[in-house]
């Protein structure tokens, strides 16, 4: 595999992710809304403090409530675009084709999804774990994390 074929591989994933990020936003502020509408229903505004035993709870579910909305946008996305274009949009219009595992012969939309699924998933999760890992350090040794290291402006002198 050649680098140009890389960075279309890398590009096609970023686009795509893109696509489904724009459609998950569109989806988790209509939700708000609705929530936000749903709470001041009845002439009593009903609210939740960050100091409440609710709040966790509630910013947790609602965490998870978005990256589940956001797989299975993309899920979903590759799936109209696989039965409409036989390839996602991004890869369509870069002009890569899709090549199966196990042979060059057409891969069935089952055997694409579970691909794209898998992508998505170990992407999220990736994520996912530098934030737990990054917090844990933080509260149990107050080590900053990596990137906030990284991009630090401050120069100690000894």
């Amino acid at each position: 595999m050649s680098i140009k074929e890389k960075f279309k591989r890398t590009g096609a994933f970023v686009i795509d992710l893109s696509i489904a990020k724009m459609f998950t936003q569109v989806l988790v502020s209509g939700v708000m809304a609705f929530l936000s509408i749903a709470f001041k229903s009845g002439g009593v505004e009903k609210s939740v403090a960050f100091n409440d035993t609710l709040a966790l709870p509630l910013l947790l579910a609602l965490y998870v409530f978005i990256l589940l909305l956001f797989i299975g946008i993309y899920v979903g996305y590759h799936w109209v675009c696989y039965r409409f274009v036989g390839n996602s949009l991004a890869r369509y219009f870069l002009g890569m084709k899709v090549r199966s595992v196990e042979s060059d012969s057409e891969l069935s939309l089952n055997h694409y999804l579970m691909r794209e699924f898998y992508k998505i998933c170990l992407t999220l999760c990736t994520i996912g774990l530098y934030a737990a890992y990054s917090a844990a350090q933080y509260y149990t040794f107050s080590r900053s994390p990596y990137h906030d290291k990284k991009m630090a402006t401050t120069v100690t002198l000894a």
